[in-house]
Formats: structure tokens, sequence, C-alpha cells
């Protein structure tokens, strides 16, 4: 009984591990910043972000493409559910989500994306 179990937490445990490892690359074309989102297309050459949060609190997205080394900024949306989309110039090699905070000089930074963008 007592192999029979350990057994079977064995296997849960390496089936569980390997079912973490084939999700990593699905969500790793999304990015946030707490319910504000960005996620981009396989090829690199499109993404869409969103304000999630009815906080008035304006939502961009910092990014870098191949064709420069100048970061640069979305337009910005605000209001629960609205988004925006665009095709940048050039292959995504960056993202994040960026929220401005009104109270403060500095704004909620979402985590960078990672390279490469494309692929992933």
């Amino acid at each position: 009984m007592r192999k029979t179990l350990t057994a079977v937490l064995g296997a849960l445990t390496i089936s569980a591990a390997s079912a973490a490892l084939w999700a990593a690359p699905a969500s790793a074309s999304d990015v946030s910043q707490g319910s504000d989102y960005a996620s981009h297309s396989y090829d690199g050459r499109y993404f869409e972000y969103c304000d999630y949060e009815a906080d008035n609190h304006s939502v961009w997205v910092n990014y870098y493409t191949d064709a420069s080394t100048a970061m640069k900024s979305s337009p910005t949306v605000n209001g629960a559910g609205n988004c925006n989309a665009m095709y940048p110039n050039g292959v995504l090699t960056n993202l994040r989500v960026v929220e401005d905070n009104p109270a403060s000089s500095t704004n909620y930074y979402g985590s960078w994306h990672g390279y490469p963008v494309a692929g992933s």
C-alpha cells in the first residue's frame, strides 16, 4: 500500500511538472500590469493592449523593435475594457505594460516580456 501510494504521488509530481513546462510557452505572449495587459502575435509584428481596471489610470505599452534601438510608446487607452492594437515598424524585441499613477511622479511598470518576442 505504501509503495503504491509513493508511486502514485511520484507520478502526479512528474505529470504536474510536465504540464507546467508545456504551459509556459503559451503564456509567454502576454504581459501585464495588474489587470491591464498586452498580447502579441507569434511573429512579433502585431500587439494589442487593454485597460481592464476602472480606476481612471491610462495604460500604454513601451516596446522595442528590430528596426531601432530606441524605446517607443504606444498611444494610451483609458477605461475598463478599452483596447488598442498596433502594427509597429519592425518585429517586436521586447514590450511591457505601463499604467499611469497620477498621485506620483512615477508610473506602475509591468515586467518586460524578455527577448525574443517573436516565436513565443
